[in-house]
């Protein structure tokens, strides 16, 4: 995420990468941030990290922030990784269904 996009009062997520306890197992964590003050003069942004107390940082810790919500697949194991194409093709698909989209006109019959 660019650092002259942001805005205060955003809500952006921030991914991070790590170990399930004392394993080898890797997962994602998935949090969310919120922009409560960007000073672009200073190039200093003021956010609350997945709503704990708010934090001063320089510029560049918005780089790794995604502004949408990922999506992250889950197994039985707790395991996570981010989605592929094919999988949030998937997922678009079924969330237009639930919203009550129409079927195609030759389903409906």
């Amino acid at each position: 995420m660019k650092f002259e996009s942001l805005k205060p009062g955003m809500v952006v997520y921030d991914i991070r990468k790590h170990r399930m306890g004392n394993t080898t197992i890797n997962t994602l964590s998935l949090y969310e941030v919120r922009v409560l003050e960007v000073d672009h003069e200073k190039g200093k942004v003021t956010y609350s990290w997945n709503g704990n107390r708010s934090v001063v940082s320089s510029r560049y810790a918005c780089e790794p922030w995604k502004k949408n919500k990922p999506l992250i697949i889950r197994s039985a194991m707790g395991y996570c990784r981010l989605a592929t194409k094919e999988e949030k093709a998937a997922a678009k698909t079924a969330e237009g269904n639930v919203k009550g989209m129409k079927p195609p006109q030759d389903a409906q019959g």
